[in-house]
């Protein structure tokens, strides 16, 4: 099993934002200036040692500046204080990793390439598609290779605190049970899915004429759909809606979405891949294809129980971890240079 990667490098931080965003750090103290990096403090080239390892200013000046810049661009520009407290931080992580890295080490953990790949794999599915991803990338300057050796990193830690403290944690039943019952809602999950739409539009001053017209439109439409057209590129020729420069996608709905009960009807009647018949909506006559099923989960207490034991086990893992990391600070030689 792959833990729950605690460490998401491309979200850590967000943590760091807010905290300075809360006003906790004075707002007038000034240091001295980067003009190379548009910072008002400067930064030693060696930040820290851990264990006799250096770790630079490049561990976190791009991140640091990419940070105050956010926070420019909406006209909340950091003081050289908040902007020292916020390199702070980031070198603290830093330092945190480190050592659990070298724990990692020392306790023989690993992780497999299929371990990344699934990793990976689940943090693209987040993204509509690939192009996305790989834009996110870019932003980070970052290559695959690279997202890959921190996604390793990431899974690493996460394996030294599910071995050194997750082990260590008991959930009792009644536990688990009082948590199942205040959030069975949130654990059960509706069936979705995605469908696209052709729409004819049928002019309402031309009574039957106009409806026979928005029908035989459509009736060729099934037709070379039936002989393999896209439905994508149907929609987009043809369909007299918003949605047809997006090859009719309607995207992701539940049977509880607000639509028209003809529509809702057969989207939840028909198989992935099949194209429904000619209806009636109010908007005119449509046809649609189901794209995508994804099946719905009703959550009871025994499908339930790993689920709610792992949350409750993450929820008090979370207040182990920093009495942790301090121990394992204290048993490292750690120096701090600013």
């Amino acid at each position: 099993m792959i833990p729950g990667n605690r460490f998401q490098f491309l979200w850590a931080l967000a943590g760091v934002a807010l905290w300075i965003a809360s006003g906790a750090v004075p707002a007038h103290a000034h240091s001295g200036h980067d003009h190379s990096t548009g910072l008002n403090i400067s930064l030693p080239d060696v930040l820290a040692q851990v264990n006799g390892k250096d770790i630079g200013k490049d561990s976190i000046l791009d991140t640091l500046v990419k940070n105050v810049e956010r926070y420019k661009e909406r006209g909340m520009a950091l003081s050289a204080q908040q902007q020292k407290v916020a390199a702070k931080k980031l070198l603290e992580e830093v330092i945190h990793r480190n050592l659990l890295l070298r724990k990692a080490q020392t306790l023989g953990v690993s992780v497999s390439a299929g371990d990344i790949d699934a990793k990976v794999g689940s943090i693209k599915s987040t993204f509509k598609n690939e192009m996305l991803f790989q834009k996110q990338l870019k932003m980070r300057n970052l290559t695959l290779e690279q997202y890959r050796k921190k996604i390793r990193d990431d899974l690493l830690m996460d394996a030294v605190l599910e071995k050194e403290l997750a082990g260590q944690i008991q959930i009792p039943g009644d536990r688990i049970r009082e948590y199942f019952e205040e959030n069975k809602n949130t654990l059960s999950k509706p069936e979705k899915r995605s469908a696209r739409v052709i729409l004819i539009k049928v002019d309402s001053k031309s009574g039957s004429a106009g409806e026979l017209e928005a029908r035989k439109k459509l009736e060729d439409i099934l037709a070379q759909l039936k002989q393999g057209k896209s439905f994508e590129e149907m929609a987009t020729m043809y369909s007299q809606d918003s949605l047809a420069t997006r090859g009719g996608d309607l995207g992701y709905f539940t049977a509880d979405s607000h639509m028209f009960a003809p529509f809702r009807t057969r989207a939840f009647q028909l198989n992935e891949g099949e194209v429904s018949d000619i209806f009636r909506t109010p908007h005119g006559l449509q046809i649609l294809k189901v794209t995508d099923v994804q099946e719905g989960f009703q959550a009871t207490l025994e499908n339930s129980r790993e689920t709610v034991r792992r949350a409750l086990v993450d929820q008090e893992l979370k207040k182990r971890t920093r009495p942790y990391l301090e121990s394992l600070k204290k048993e490292a030689s750690v120096k701090v240079y600013f």
